[in-house]
């Protein structure tokens, strides 16, 4: 194999690590937002704790991944996602299972939107 396949495999993992990075932290930074929105489209999260902060970090996590993943990610970009995601699911799994199709119009909307930004910074 030669080298400058090595250095490109390489510069890709470590581009996807950097953005799995991103996400994670853009994720936790917005995490009460995100459980603020679903708080108020299904009812209260928590009792006297308010638990939107964790609530919102899956579906911020899910968010944030797939659409920055989807913008500028290199090489094998879906199966990153992809492995990236199951925690998030079985997160989502365990705690609601009645409001599941939440998470998937979240990721639906970081998808769309990640493709709309691969295609603004495409070069022509």
């Amino acid at each position: 194999m030669p080298t400058g396949s090595w250095t490109i495999k390489l510069l890709s993992i470590l581009k996807n690590i950097g953005l799995l990075i991103i996400a994670s932290g853009l994720g936790y930074y917005f995490s009460p937002h995100f459980g603020q929105v679903y708080g108020n489209l299904f009812g209260e999260v928590g009792s006297y704790v308010d638990l939107r902060s964790l609530i919102g970090l899956p579906l911020a996590y899910i968010f944030f991944l797939i659409l920055i993943f989807t913008a500028f990610g290199w090489d094998y970009k879906y199966w990153w996602m992809a492995v990236l995601l199951i925690p998030a699911a079985i997160v989502e799994l365990y705690v609601e299972r009645r409001y599941l199709y939440f998470p998937f119009l979240l990721g639906l909307a970081g998808w769309l939107i990640g493709v709309g930004l691969s295609k603004l910074t495409q070069k022509k």
